[in-house]
């Protein structure tokens, strides 16, 4: 019974560090990529919250990646780890230049879909960008973009 309440508890942390860093910004990014790894050596990539929680990570990356940036342990994409385990390749998420078939089935046409998105904002308007802190977009024109 140990066993599997430890296993229980690891799935479950992961699905709560990941609502309390992206609804309230309260949490360690860096711990979250962590236990995606323990999730993933534990065998647990099919757990019902494991499922739900890559989900919202990977619709809400770059509001992630701003929140990982701000924290006292920044991570930079590892480049040794292969792109199957794609929680340690966000910031390539990010940016829409991860190769989708190594991806999870589950987390495929999510990542399609805003790869798509970000691609067509962009063109739209090339000084896009989304503030994510706020949650929001921020469709700047050339007369009221921010300067840099």
């Amino acid at each position: 019974m140990g066993e599997l309440k430890r296993k229980l508890d690891t799935d479950y942390v992961y699905f709560a560090e990941v609502e309390m860093l992206l609804n309230y910004g309260i949490g360690y990014p860096d711990l979250i990529i962590k236990l995606r790894e323990k999730i993933y050596q534990e065998g647990l990539d099919d757990s019902v919250y494991v499922r739900k929680t890559d989900r919202k990570l990977l619709q809400n990356v770059h509001r992630f990646i701003d929140l990982l940036d701000s924290s006292d342990e920044p991570l930079m994409d590892d480049s040794t780890q292969p792109p199957e385990k794609w929680w340690w390749h966000l910031r390539s998420i990010a940016k829409g230049k991860h190769p989708s078939l190594t991806l999870p089935e589950y987390l495929r046409e999510v990542y399609r879909k805003r790869r798509k998105y970000w691609k067509q904002r962009s063109k739209e308007n090339p000084y896009f960008y989304i503030n994510y802190s706020h949650g929001r977009d921020m469709g700047f024109t050339e007369g009221n973009r921010p300067h840099r």
